[in-house]
């Protein structure tokens, strides 16, 4: 076991840009497919060893939604379930942001979010046992916490060597740390909720259930993740419109109910 210590939105077709160098190259909506809402990005690759994975109605933050559930078993770890995406040129691998609306059906011990070392390392992006975001081994939890429940969460990886984790807005921890670079990954492949299969510390797994799922290309600010995290899951405006917070973000595309 671990011990362990603006944005300014331009319409275009497929993307949104973010101002501070964060793109939005990818969104995952989970409505009742893998793939992605633009044009020419990778689906998401089901990890589903039981066969019980599965798109279900959910309440996620007061209003019914489309969500995606992962049910495996934590051992052996060859069990687990979730997704993975390779990343190959969609995000630069030691500059990118994760946004992400989720919850998990465990509520003790480490509970892997993000692999990116081909499941190969115990070292990666965690819930931890006191219920904070944590990259192990680099970080310990933060001051907020990741209760039973839906939450928005923003994980943040600068070429500086500098990542952060956000829960529902408000930064959970800041570190330096090059654990999560995608060049970490043979392929650049990034694991969601599936633990290592090799080394110690496996069996870190909890079912859940995932809304919403955005990748950007760049590093999002304290102030984005904040307004991102205030309208997590909104109805999508007929027109597709953006809609202008100042030199907020906000662009809130949601799933088809």
């Amino acid at each position: 076991m671990k011990t362990a210590p603006l944005i300014t939105a331009v319409a275009c077709t497929f993307s949104f840009a973010v101002a501070h160098a964060a793109t939005l190259n990818a969104t995952y909506e989970f409505t009742n497919v893998l793939g992605a809402d633009q044009s020419g990005v990778p689906a998401l690759m089901a990890v589903n060893p039981l066969g019980l994975n599965g798109f279900l109605m959910d309440t996620v933050f007061g209003q019914q939604d489309t969500v995606y559930r992962f049910d495996g078993n934590a051992s052996p770890a060859t069990e687990q379930a979730g997704f993975s995406l390779n990343t190959t040129g969609l995000l630069t691998p030691n500059n990118y942001s994760v946004e992400m609306v989720f919850s998990f059906d465990g509520t003790t011990g480490y509970r892997r979010v993000i692999d990116v070392q081909d499941r190969q390392s115990d070292n990666g992006f965690y819930v931890d046992p006191s219920s904070h975001l944590n990259v192990f081994p680099a970080s310990g939890g933060g001051p907020n916490s990741f209760t039973p429940g839906y939450h928005h969460v923003i994980l943040t990886v600068a070429s500086s060597g500098a990542v952060k984790g956000y829960i529902d807005g408000l930064t959970d921890f800041s570190t330096t740390t090059t654990v999560m670079n995608l060049s970490n990954s043979a392929s650049n492949t990034m694991n969601f909720f599936l633990d290592n299969v090799a080394v110690g510390g496996q069996g870190e797994f909890s079912d859940g259930k995932i809304a919403q799922l955005r990748l950007y290309d760049g590093v999002l600010t304290d102030s984005e993740a904040l307004t991102l995290s205030q309208n997590p899951i909104v109805p999508e405006p007929a027109s597709g419109a953006l809609l202008g917070l100042g030199a907020a973000l906000l662009l809130r595309r949601s799933r088809q109910a």
